[in-house]
């Protein structure tokens, strides 16, 4: 019984893809029953097929019964970076929220045509800066606890293409230079859920990030606090508790260790973050994979490291199959 549901759900989810490509080369769209004759199935599959696609915002339904591939999810493909997000919350009050809890001067960071941006700092008169920190971060994002972040959550592939170039450079003796450490240290930083560095951008300098993401667990953004290595040293845990809770007050699924994430569903959430979503400074514009039998896929969201949601648990489960392209 379970080995002919297997076979069911992956001959759901191998329709679904076969679909998505009939949209990709149709961009005037195409009408259930076309779908029908095209996959050889009935009517009603190819509905229900197009109804899953269009939930989870890979296609989305025109007048006329025509389908066509949304265009967030057609930009997607084409760039390999996703679409900018909708217009959500104000983001300026969760930097507030950061800088009344933490008494440390407070950063938000977006991804924007393939760079960690800066687009929010908050201080107080008095509070130390991070001596050379520029608006876009670039060359520098292994010795921030801001660009560790970002880092963290993209794809191997980003990853490996930041350490070829632009490199490992070396601000401080303290900066991670060796590829190996870097990994190490990101793998940490998805462990735990938020970064840290110390001295290792500017000498006196120290600095804490955590993700901000969506309740589906895409990266949308990362925010984050700097102080001198006194402060960081004598306050560090009680400083990264607060960021934690500012985090987690923004969306309840960010910020967390997959570890200790609650198995229930997420609840509805006061705030999201507005931002960019993209491959987090990657270089290169259309990032893409090769598939075991040479088929390009085009790389979706960079950060995107999801848990399996309700649309792959249908798949698998040999309903139709819905899982969605990712993240950062």
């Amino acid at each position: 019984m379970q080995s002919r549901r297997g076979r069911r759900g992956l001959s759901t989810a191998s329709a679904a893809l076969q679909v998505v490509w009939l949209l990709a080369v149709r961009p005037d769209g195409v009408r259930a029953d076309e779908v029908a004759e095209t996959l050889g199935k009935s009517v009603s599959t190819a509905y229900n097929l197009l109804a899953s696609l269009s939930e989870e915002g890979v296609a989305a339904h025109h007048p006329g019964g025509v389908y066509r591939l949304a265009p967030a999810f057609r930009e997607l493909v084409a760039t390999g970076m996703a679409a900018p997000a909708p217009q959500l919350s104000d983001l300026s009050g969760v930097v507030g929220d950061l800088l009344e809890r933490t008494h440390k001067r407070s950063y938000l960071g977006v991804v924007r045509a393939g760079e960690l941006h800066l687009v929010l700092e908050r201080g107080l008169q008095g509070m130390p800066k991070l001596p050379g920190l520029a608006p876009r971060i670039r060359d520098n994002a292994h010795a921030l606890a801001l660009g560790k972040v970002a880092l963290a959550f993209a794809l191997p592939e980003v990853v490996s293409r930041y350490v070829r170039s632009p490199g490992l450079r070396r601000f401080t003796p303290q900066t991670i230079t060796d590829p190996g450490r870097l990994q190490n240290e990101l793998a940490a930083v998805r462990r735990r859920g938020f970064s840290v560095e110390r001295e290792e951008f500017d000498e006196d300098f120290c600095s804490i990030a955590a993700p901000l993401r969506d309740p589906r667990r895409r990266f949308l953004g990362v925010i984050g606090i700097s102080m001198t290595r006194r402060a960081f040293d004598g306050e560090h845990e009680s400083l990264e508790r607060a960021l934690l809770k500012v985090a987690r007050t923004a969306c309840p699924s960010l910020a967390v260790a997959p570890a200790e994430r609650p198995s229930t569903a997420l609840v509805e959430v006061p705030f999201q973050a507005s931002a960019e979503t993209g491959p987090v400074l990657d270089p290169a514009a259309g990032t893409r994979l090769t598939s075991p039998n040479g088929n390009n896929w085009a790389v979706s969201v960079s950060c995107a490291r999801p848990t399996p949601n309700r649309a792959h648990r249908s798949a698998v489960k040999g309903g139709v199959g819905r899982e969605p392209s990712q993240h950062y």
